[in-house]
């Protein structure tokens, strides 16, 4: 099985033990972010899957049932708006987003880790992080 088919079983057993239902437009959604190379933003999941066939806020409904379910990602970006991406890799990653067009681009290295181990050094525990970094790429330079 390749591995967005893999993704994309994984995610629908995800949604059933969660007890959600199996909607077309759950199914067309959930294919679009597991092809997707990048986070994709609501409005862009709505053109990408045919405005004329699925409505703006059931793509958002459906975008935080993922979250909910566990099998998305929501990236906040400084302008408020949210980008979305499934769960599937394996490793902590960050992402830099372009403050203009909001592509986000994704970091495969994070030195906040050693952070983590600092605090928990200090006594913390459970610590966690949450780090995006933004400018603006080179298409909107």
């Amino acid at each position: 099985m390749k591995k967005p088919e893999k993704q994309y079983e994984v995610a629908i057993s995800s949604l059933k033990k969660e007890r959600y239902r199996i909607t077309e437009p759950r199914k067309a959604l959930l294919r679009l972010l597991v092809e997707s190379q990048k986070p994709l933003s609501a409005e862009d999941a709505h053109l990408s899957l045919g405005a004329q066939d699925y409505d703006l806020v059931t793509v958002y409904r459906n975008l935080e049932t993922f979250e909910a379910a566990g099998i998305a990602t929501r990236i906040p970006t400084e302008s408020g708006k949210s980008l979305f991406e499934l769960n599937a890799e394996e490793h902590h990653h960050h992402h830099i987003i372009c403050r203009k067009c909001h592509k986000a681009e994704k970091l495969d290295h994070c030195e906040v880790e050693k952070l983590e181990t600092l605090a928990a050094k200090l006594g913390f525990t459970e610590v966690t992080h949450v780090l995006e970094l933004y400018g603006v790429c080179g298409d909107c330079r």
